[in-house]
C-alpha cells in the first residue's frame, strides 16, 4: 500500500511529464517540507532549479539528497557537475566523482572529467591515470590519447630542468605504479637529455625486455656496460640476456667469469656459471662452482641437489 507521499510525489510525475513546472515545484516544496528525508524530491527540485537558474536553491536540494542516499551515484553526479560548472569547488567536486567511480569504476565521463580536474589542479600523474583508465576500456580513443601525449610531452620539458637523478626517480616511481608506457617515455627522454647516465640505459632494457622488444632491450644493456663495466648488475642483466635469448653461452660465460674476478662471492653468477659448465657437460668446473656457492651458502639447496645430479 502506497504511504501519502509516495501518492503525492506520483502526482508531481505527471506535473513534470506535463511540463507543468511551477506546479510542480509548489508542490514539491510542501512535499519536502512534510517529508524531509525524501531524498527524490529533492532530487527533483534541484533539477527545476537548475534548469530556472537558481544555483544556490539547486545546490542545497543535491545537498540534501547526498546527505539522505550518499551511494546513489545520480545524486552525487548532480552535485559534483553543479560544484565543477557553477561554483568552481574543484576540491570538493573531484572528491564526489572518485565517490562515484567507486560505484562506477568504468564510467567514461565521469573517468574523463576527473581527469580534467587533476590537470587543472597540476596533479598530472593522477590525470594520467584516470585517461589510461578510460583508454583501458576505450583503446580507440583518440581524443584521450591525444590527452595522454600532451601529458608526456610535459612531463618531458619538465624533466630538461631537472637534475638526471630526480627524472629517474620520477620513472622509477611510474614503473612501481604499473604505469610502465611512460615511464619508459621519461627515461629515454633522460638518455637524450643525459647520455651518459648509464642507470637509464639499463633500466630501459629491463622495461623494453618485459613490453616483448629484444633487440632495444639488449642495445641498452651493452649501452649500460659500455658506459659503466665494473657493474656487476649491468654486466648480469646483459650475460642473462645472450645466455637466455641468443644462446650464446661462451660470450655469456666470459662475463660471468668476469663478475666472479671482481666478486668471487657472487651467488647469482656462480650458480649460473656452474649451470652453463654442466650444460656443456663441464662436470668438475661445474661442481666447483657450485661448490664455491655452498662455500658460502652451506644452507644453499640447489646447489647441493645440482651437485647430486652431476
Amino acid at each position: 500500500m502506497m504511504t501519502v507521499s509516495e501518492d503525492k510525489y506520483d502526482v508531481i510525475q505527471q506535473m513534470l511529464a506535463e511540463k507543468r513546472h511551477d506546479e510542480a515545484i509548489t508542490a514539491l516544496e510542501q512535499l519536502v517540507t512534510e517529508s524531509d528525508d525524501h531524498a527524490a524530491a529533492h532530487y527533483d527540485l534541484g533539477n527545476l532549479y537548475y534548469a530556472s537558474g537558481q544555483m544556490d536553491k539547486a545546490r542545497a536540494h543535491y545537498e540534501k539528497t547526498v546527505a539522505i542516499a550518499p551511494e546513489n551515484p545520480s545524486y552525487l553526479k548532480n552535485l559534483a557537475d553543479l560544484l565543477y560548472s557553477e561554483s568552481k569547488d574543484v576540491d570538493r567536486s573531484l572528491s564526489l566523482y572518485d565517490r562515484i567511480l567507486s560505484f562506477r569504476p568504468e564510467d567514461i565521463q565521469t573517468l574523463m572529467i576527473t581527469g580534467h580536474l587533476c590537470v587543472s589542479l597540476e596533479r598530472f600523474d593522477d590525470a594520467r591515470g584516470y585517461y589510461n583508465r578510460v583508454l583501458d576500456i576505450e583503446p580507440w580513443n583518440d581524443e584521450v590519447q591525444q590527452l595522454v601525449d600532451r601529458i608526456h610531452e610535459r612531463d618531458a620539458g619538465s624533466d630538461s630542468s631537472k637534475g638526471p637523478e630526480e627524472t629517474y626517480q620520477r620513472c622509477h616511481d611510474l614503473v612501481k605504479r604499473g604505469q610502465v608506457d611512460p615511464a619508459v617515455a621519461g627515461l629515454e627522454s633522460l638518455t637524450a637529455q643525459h647520455p651518459d647516465f648509464a642507470l637509464a640505459y639499463n633500466d630501459l632494457g629491463v622495461l623494453y625486455y618485459q613490453q616483448g622488444d629484444k633487440q632495444r632491450c639488449v642495445q641498452n644493456y651493452e649501452k649500460a656496460v659500455s658506459m659503466e663495466p665494473d657493474n656487476a648488475i649491468f654486466r648480469k642483466n646483459l650475460a642473462d640476456f645472450y645466455l637466455a635469448e641468443q644462446g650464446q653461452v661462451e660470450k655469456a660465460l666470459e662475463i660471468y667469469l668476469s663478475v666472479l674476478n671482481d666478486n668471487p662471492e657472487d651467488i647469482d653468477a656462480l650458480m649460473v656459471a656452474g649451470h652453463i659448465c654442466a650444460a656443456l657437460r663441464k662436470t668438475e668446473s661445474a661442481r666447483t662452482f657450485y661448490d664455491r656457492v655452498l662455500d658460502v651458502e652451506p644452507w644453499n639447496l640447489e646447489a647441493s641437489e645440482r651437485i647430486e645430479q652431476l
